[in-house]
């Protein structure tokens, strides 16, 4: 179903050209629709245009019509990435904090990040295991990464506030979920960026962190995420 005529404007490219756009020969519902003076005799019926026979051939006529000319190549001009996106090889990269450490994990890795839930403990096991969270009805395993890198809360002051979420990662047949203090979002990060674990990092994390760079004035540690899921499946079991 095609959208409101007055959603379909003109988009601009970046490069300032406009891209061709197919327009409605009788937008009714703009001028005596719900988009209009709301005129139209069929509205008590049909409640609102979306469920309006006219309106549903209008978006028939619209997704059957052929492409303008031109159109694959000015949507084409318009998704393509950037050069400089990728110059100096850049990568994705989620950042999320541990008590006071801020990481990141790339987003290859990344399944979903979701809200807060208790994990189910499992008898007899503990450590770095958590327990099992249900997610979307299937069962994982939920990790202490925390834990794992040795990342403990401050002892001299309240915690950093923020909102805990539940981090969905994979690596092939591997699939973990940890308890991330709070996550700030996905960003792009040049490798030339990246330098290397200062010294002063803990032993845990610098075995299993690639790298360092600087994001928002704050240092962040990139996990080697096929070092930490090694590390996973060698200890959790």
């Amino acid at each position: 179903m095609t959208l409101p005529v007055h959603n379909l404007n003109r988009p601009r490219t970046p490069g300032g050209s406009s891209l061709t756009v197919l327009s409605t020969a009788d937008p009714c519902w703009h001028r005596i629709g719900v988009w209009g003076d709301r005129s139209c005799p069929e509205l008590e019926k049909v409640t609102h245009c979306h469920n309006c026979p006219v309106f549903a051939a209008a978006g028939r006529r619209f997704l059957d019509a052929p492409s303008p000319a031109n159109y694959l190549d000015e949507w084409t001009d318009r998704l393509a990435p950037r050069e400089d996106e990728f110059a100096g090889g850049r990568i994705g990269v989620l950042v999320f904090r541990l008590a006071e450490e801020w990481l990141a994990l790339p987003v290859g890795v990344l399944v979903e990040v979701t809200h807060l839930r208790s994990p189910h403990r499992v008898p007899h096991r503990g450590g770095l295991l958590a327990g099992l969270v249900n997610i979307r009805g299937e069962l994982h395993l939920c990790v202490k990464l925390d834990q794992l890198l040795g990342v403990d809360p401050p002892t001299d002051r309240l915690p950093t506030p923020g909102t805990p979420r539940l981090i969905v990662v994979r690596r092939e047949t591997d699939r973990w979920v940890f308890l991330a203090d709070d996550v700030d979002q996905v960003h792009r990060v040049s490798e030339a960026d990246i330098t290397k674990a200062p010294p002063t990092l803990a032993r845990a994390a610098a075995r299993l962190t690639g790298g360092v760079f600087t994001k928002d004035g704050r240092a962040v540690g990139l996990l080697d995420d096929e070092r930490l899921f090694q590390t996973l499946r060698e200890r959790v079991r």
